[in-house]
C-alpha cells in the first residue's frame, strides 16, 4: 500500500525519497511535521503533494502578522437569538499551516491544545477535531525577515522537523520538466482502523526501550540545551513503530530507532546551525552509546 503511495507522491516531488517516508512513518504515528526551509525551496508544494496523495481532507492556513485564533479555530456568530459555531480550517484531517512563525504568537498558540488533544476549546465549549487530524506546519529559517521564534511548548508538539535534499544538477532539470498537477495524484483511500491494527501489533523488546532511556541520559550528559520530555520520549516509540510498517516490519529494531532519532531531536537543538544538527546527534550521541 505504502509503495504506491510513495510511487505517486514522487510523480511530484523530485528527490527526498527518504524525507517521503519519513513524513509517512510520522503521519502513521499521528505525530505533527514540521518543515524548515528557505522561501521557493517547495516546502509548500512537498506538503500538498503528501496530504493530496494520503486521500484526507485538508486545508491550507497562511499565516500572516496580522491572523487571530479565531481565523485558525473559528468563533461563535449570533444567529435566531442562539450562539453558533462556525467552524474555522483547523476542522479537517490535515491542516497545512504554512510559514508557521510569520504569525504572531497568539496566532501560534491556537495550535497548542489541537496538536496535543485532538480538540479545541471556543468559549469554554470543547469540539473535536476529525480523526484522523495532524498539523504539517512550514517555516522560514530564523535569519529571513518577518519571523518570530516558535516556542519551546509548540516546538515540542511536532514529531519531527527537516530541511528538504538540495537536488543534484540532474534533479534539477527533471524539476524544471515537470508539469505539477497535486490535484490528479491521490492514492487509494487508507483504512486508518486498520493502520492503527498494525502499530499496535507492531513488537517492541526490552532492549528497545532499554536504547531509548540510554539516548536520554546520554543527552542529559551532554549538559547542552536539550530538553527531552516524556512527550519526546513516546514520539521517539511511536515514529519507530511507523518507520517498522514502511519498512514492512512488525517489530522495531535498534536501526528504526537511529533512523529517526535525529529528525525527532533537530528542531530539540538550539545551539548549532541546521547543518550540523544531524551531524551532532549521529557522532555526539548515537555512536556514544553502547549496544553490547
Amino acid at each position: 500500500m505504502f509503495k504506491g503511495i510513495i510511487a505517486d507522491i514522487s510523480k511530484v516531488i523530485v528527490g527526498n525519497d527518504e524525507k517521503i517516508k519519513l513524513t509517512l512513518a510520522a503521519i502513521i504515528s499521528e505525530g505533527s511535521i514540521l518543515i524548515e526551509d528557505y522561501p521557493g525551496s517547495g516546502k509548500t508544494t512537498f506538503a500538498k503533494a503528501i496530504t493530496s496523495c494520503l486521500g484526507l481532507n485538508f486545508k491550507r492556513i497562511q499565516f500572516t502578522s496580522d491572523l487571530l485564533p479565531s481565523d485558525v479555530l473559528g468563533f461563535n456568530i449570533l444567529s435566531d437569538d442562539k450562539l453558533k459555531f462556525q467552524k474555522g480550517p483547523i476542522f479537517t484531517n490535515i491542516v497545512l499551516a504554512d510559514e508557521l512563525n510569520r504569525g504572531s504568537p497568539k496566532a501560534q498558540s491556537a495550535f497548542l491544545e489541537a496538536m496535543e488533544e485532538k480538540n479545541v476549546t471556543i468559549d469554554g465549549e470543547s469540539y473535536n477535531l476529525p480523526e484522523p487530524f495532524f498539523v504539517v506546519a512550514t517555516q522560514n529559517p530564523m535569519d529571513t525577515s518577518g519571523t518570530s521564534s516558535l516556542p519551546d511548548s509548540q516546538l515540542d508538539r511536532f514529531m519531527i522537523s527537516y530541511s528538504l535534499s538540495e537536488l543534484n544538477d540532474e534533479e534539477k532539470i527533471v524539476m524544471l520538466k515537470k508539469k505539477i498537477n497535486i490535484n490528479q495524484q491521490k492514492s487509494e483511500s487508507i483504512d486508518w482502523h486498520k493502520i492503527k491494527e498494525k502499530k499496535n501489533a507492531i513488537t517492541i523488546k526490552d532492549e528497545i526501550y532499554k536504547y531509548v532511556v540510554s539516548i536520554e541520559k546520554r543527552i542529559k550528559s551532554l549538559d547542552q540545551k536539550i530538553y527531552v520530555s516524556a512527550r519526546c520520549l513516546k514520539q521517539i516509540i511511536d515514529l519507530a513503530k511507523g518507520w517498522a510498517i514502511i519498512n514492512n516490519r512488525e517489530y522495531v529494531t535498534h536501526q528504526d530507532i537511529k533512523d529517526t532519532i535525529p529528525s525527532i531531536l533537530r528542531h530539540r537543538i538550539r545551539f548549532l546551525n541546521p547543518d550540523e544538527k544531524i551531524e551532532f546527534v549521529n557522532k555526539e550521541i548515537l555512536e556514544k552509546i553502547d549496544l553490547s
